[in-house]
C-alpha cells in the first residue's frame, strides 16, 4: 500500500546539485512529485544533507529548487523532498506535473 501524499510520475530529467558540503554533481529524476523526486546518481550523498537542484526539462528552461533535503538513500537511489522553490520555478513545477498528469491520464 503507497502511503504518499502526492502522485509521482515516471520521469528522465538530468539534474545537476550541490550541498554546503558537496561540490555540483549529475544525476537523473527518475520519478517526480509536487513535493519531491528521487535522483539516480553515482555521487555519495548522506540521508539529511540539504541541496540546490537545478531539473533540466527537455525543451523548457531549468526548474530550479532552492533547497531540498535528502530524506533517504539506497545504492545509487537518492529520495529527495523539496522545501524551498521561488514562485516563477513553483509556477513551472505546477504546469509540468499537471502536464505529466494529464499524459498518464491519457495513457491510461
Amino acid at each position: 500500500m503507497d502511503l504518499r501524499r502526492h502522485q509521482r510520475f515516471p520521469v528522465h530529467f538530468h539534474t545537476v546539485f550541490s550541498g554546503p558540503k558537496l561540490s555540483e554533481s549529475a544525476g537523473t529524476v527518475i520519478n517526480l512529485s509536487e513535493n519531491g523526486c528521487c535522483v539516480e546518481t553515482d555521487c555519495q550523498v548522506y540521508t539529511g544533507i540539504q541541496l540546490t537542484l537545478r531539473l533540466e526539462v527537455a525543451g523548457e528552461a531549468p526548474i530550479q529548487i532552492e533547497r531540498a533535503a535528502v530524506r533517504w538513500n539506497r545504492g545509487r537511489q537518492l529520495g529527495v523532498g523539496f522545501l524551498t522553490m521561488t514562485s516563477p520555478h513553483q509556477e513551472r513545477m505546477t504546469q509540468l506535473l499537471a502536464k505529466l498528469k494529464q499524459d498518464s491520464q491519457a495513457r491510461s
